[in-house]
């Protein structure tokens, strides 16, 4: 009994070592396992050792209380301390902007023009240092062959998870033959002439073998927020407008009189143009309208164009007061 009791003593000891074990392994991650992380993008600086960020839409700038070191490697390679455009997944932790961390780069250029690349309709896009490209979309993927002047559209027929890696196989019937592509991403570094990519890319077209790095598109969303309200300079009325990732918006109009806020149900669209369509498929019967068209200010308020008959000359301009709205919807990413 006594050497079964000291079994059972040192068996209790093992498991509750190896479960420290894995509370020491974790705690290095506790901030991205306890905050969601959304994928983002914008201009970080470093001056006095201190790094800021400024996103695409706003001119205020946000104390990064950390960044990858290979972030840091890339300014000190440039040895100036000009801005540099990153694209990068984190999250503002404990819901503070002033904590601010980028956990994973995934794009990062010199490019003054970088934030007007919102890459419309591709997921992912895929390119060489010979100028091919791959970009992939919600049901096809359309590889260009500037060499050979070629443009070749596959559908997607599925995609395959191996540990890290993400793989495309698809074919599709040309004229004289089928034509058979890969496309296999990892998450490695992957550098061209002038920029980083936090992904590289092999692409097996016909059997020939093409290399390079890729990073996500769509990225016109990102200029959006998840909430918006009127100044705080406005004390006559408390207007609001909540937009979700899935696509559903709210209007509230509150005109402090002690009186219910007026409530309005619909949806939202990105239209081209970086122009935001609310379609109020519920509107409140006293507002009377069904929907509402604006603009995106760079500084990543909303505002209207031209007279509104509810609104007047100056029209329903409204700022930020939340966080950015998620690169696309749901949990399961679609690309890595």
């Amino acid at each position: 009994m006594l050497v079964k009791g000291a079994w059972c003593v040192q068996l209790i000891r093992g498991l509750i070592l190896i479960s420290l074990m894995l509370l020491s392994g974790c705690a290095g991650f506790s901030f991205t396992s306890s905050v969601e992380q959304h994928y983002q993008r914008g201009w970080v600086s470093v001056e006095d050792g201190q790094f800021y960020f400024r996103s695409c839409q706003r001119t205020a700038v946000i104390p990064v209380a950390a960044v990858p070191n290979e972030l840091e490697r890339l300014f000190n390679q440039r040895g100036v301390s000009a801005p540099l455009y990153v694209e990068w997944l984190g999250a503002f932790a404990n819901g503070s902007s002033s904590h601010l961390r980028i956990n994973e780069m995934r794009y990062v250029s010199a490019d003054p023009s970088s934030c007007q690349k919102t890459l419309e309709g591709i997921l992912l896009r895929a390119e060489g240092v010979a100028g091919w490209q791959a970009d992939i979309s919600e049901d096809k993927i359309t590889v260009f062959l500037p060499q050979q002047r070629r443009t070749m559209v596959f559908p997607i027929n599925y995609v395959i998870r191996e540990g890290a890696d993400w793989l495309w196989e698809s074919d599709t019937e040309g004229r004289q033959r089928k034509h058979r592509l890969s496309l296999r991403v990892q998450p490695k570094v992957c550098q061209d002439t002038q920029s980083w990519f936090g992904l590289t890319v092999e692409m097996q077209l016909d059997g020939r073998v093409y290399t390079g790095c890729a990073k996500r598109g769509n990225l016109a969303r990102i200029a959006l927020f998840s909430r918006y309200q009127l100044s705080e300079t406005v004390t006559t009325r408390d207007v609001r407008l909540n937009l979700s990732p899935e696509g559903a918006a709210a209007l509230s109009e509150d005109y402090l009189n002690n009186q219910a806020a007026l409530e309005s149900k619909g949806h939202w669209k990105l239209l081209s143009g970086g122009r935001l369509l609310v379609t109020l498929d519920d509107p409140d019967p006293q507002l009377r309208q069904e929907a509402l068209l604006f603009d995106i200010a760079t500084d990543g308020g909303l505002y209207m164009r031209g007279f509104h008959p509810r609104y007047g000359h100056n029209g329903l301009r409204l700022h930020p007061a939340a966080g950015p709205m998620p690169w696309e919807t749901g949990s399961r990413h679609r690309v890595p």
